[in-house]
């Protein structure tokens, strides 16, 4: 299912049997001494990879093309910001470029929350359809789908170091923060938990999957 990985006869039957396609969008970006700098788009990368298990369909590579990013904030090494215009211009031409390859329905799962970086992608999303884009799109970021369980998006903090922690479990390492530089919420270092990334992910896999079999359902009637 992953999009980079398959052969060309293999994406002309799976887009056949289930013409699906999850882009897993995120930003290069700290997240404190704890947690890799990819985490965004790693964290709906693992999102996307479990709901394709699903619906079928494929995932897109990671995009790590963020807006609005920590670099905007302070000086917080290794994050990379780029323009608006570029991550607008980045999602139109994306999603033309999809339905060409024959998707009906397409996911931009956004793991970087930048008020202005969603913005620019619904942006796009809305052009594309003014100019007669046939796909079915659902731009929205993971957090959309466990607003219930309290989650309404944090950075670094008792959320994403949880879900991170669930599907990554190797790669979150709480004994290397010191201070909460950057890390925006709840303290991880003691409200984190993989037994809370797994609920998380667990909600927003099905959630997810079920939205999108909607979508397909839609357009088939068609």
């Amino acid at each position: 299912m992953r999009m980079e990985f398959m052969l060309p006869r293999e994406l002309r039957d799976e887009v056949g049997r289930r013409p699906i396609v999850y882009v897993p969008w995120g930003a290069m970006q700290w997240h404190g001494e704890h947690l890799p700098l990819g985490q965004d788009a790693l964290k709906v990368y693992g999102i996307c990879l479990r709901a394709a298990e699903r619906t079928g369909g494929v995932v897109f590579p990671p995009i790590y093309v963020g807006y609005e990013t920590l670099k905007l904030y302070g000086d917080y090494p290794f994050t990379l910001e780029f323009s608006r215009d570029l991550v607008k211009r980045l999602a139109f031409e994306l999603l033309q470029q999809l339905e060409a390859a024959g998707f009906r329905v397409i996911v931009l799962l956004c793991g970087h929350y930048g008020r202005r970086h969603l913005e620019a992608i619904r942006e796009a999303v809305e052009e594309y359809r003014a100019g007669g884009g046939r796909a079915r799109v659902l731009a929205v970021p993971e957090y959309e789908f466990a607003r219930d369980l309290g989650y309404h998006g944090d950075h670094a903090a008792k959320w994403e170091t949880s879900i991170f922690w669930y599907l990554y479990p190797s790669m979150v390492h709480l004994e290397r923060l010191r201070e909460l530089r950057g890390v925006y919420g709840e303290d991880p270092r003691e409200h984190a938990s993989r037994e809370l990334g797994e609920k998380a992910v667990k909600a927003i896999v099905e959630r997810l999957a079920e939205e999108v079999e909607k979508l397909l359902e839609e357009v088939e009637e068609q």
